[in-house]
């Protein structure tokens, strides 16, 4: 089946998809530029995204403006530091926690407002179930869905919750190795 034409068909037309999202990512939010994103949490009130969707966490990021709310990245989220109309923002502080498998732990123990973009959405648990969002194409029973990139239900659990007592010590890592970084230096390397 591997050689089959329809097969190549298919892996055509995903390549072509994924050239248009390139293509509608970077002429927003610029190219992926080698950035280091911080792992460690901000002391203050915080609201953790995680899935796919740029356009989600950049409406997000504008509607937190000027509330002294921090939001932080997670799981498949962690790329978008690499763009720099993203990454310019003062109040994208940075990335927490790992990959989207560990999200039941990491979301139990984030002090603030969750929400899920995109798929890979693992059930709940009930002691942060009150907390998490959804937008876009992805849902949950027992999860409130936001309509129309309206946050302000998240803004307004986010100031509830206790956020982060402290600011923990600096720690990075670098993200935003895109095609155009890495082909850039190419002949260098």
């Amino acid at each position: 089946i591997r050689d089959s034409p329809l097969a190549l068909k298919l892996g055509q037309k995903n390549l072509h998809v994924m050239e248009l999202l390139d293509a509608a990512n970077t002429s927003t939010y610029g190219h992926p530029v080698p950035t280091p994103v911080r792992i460690f949490p901000k002391k203050g009130k915080a609201i953790l995204v995680s899935g796919h969707d740029l356009l989600d966490l950049h409406e997000l990021l504008v509607q937190t403006q000027g509330t002294d709310i921090q939001v932080y990245t997670h799981g498949e989220m962690l790329p978008a530091h690499g763009y720099p109309k993203l990454h310019k923002v003062p109040h994208l502080a940075g990335n927490y926690g790992g990959a989207w498998q560990d999200q039941q732990s990491d979301s139990a123990r984030f002090p603030g407002a969750i929400v899920m973009t995109s798929n890979c959405m693992i059930r709940p648990r009930p002691g942060y179930q009150h907390r998490i969002f959804t937008n876009g194409p992805v849902g949950f029973s027992g999860v409130s869905h936001l309509p129309d990139h309206d946050f302000s239900p998240v803004i307004r659990t986010a100031l509830a919750e206790p956020g982060f007592p402290l600011t923990e010590p600096e720690r990075t890592v670098t993200v935003g190795f895109g095609h155009g970084a890495v082909l850039g230096v190419a002949d260098t390397v």
